[in-house]
């Protein structure tokens, strides 16, 4: 958890990617290597980056969801 396990680039400027949670990853998106834009455009269904296989359910549980995450961004505008 916390690790940078990915790179998105733009014309300007690279950000890390962090892992939400510790484990190992057992699945990457190669279809971003084709289409990245996917990212933006459907980063709720094929955008995904990665799967990770959880070392501790706990830390799943722990994670926002889609709703508590869209009210955490609200309170940054």
């Amino acid at each position: 958890a916390g690790e940078s396990v990915a790179v998105v680039e733009s014309v300007k400027a690279a950000s890390d990617v962090y892992a939400p949670i510790g484990g190992k990853i057992v699945e990457v998106n190669s279809a971003l290597g084709e289409n990245p834009g996917t990212i933006n455009t459907a980063p709720t269904t094929d955008g995904w980056f990665f799967k990770i296989e959880a070392a501790d359910v706990a830390e799943v549980a722990a994670l926002m969801d889609e709703d508590a995450y869209a009210a955490f961004v609200d309170t940054l505008a």
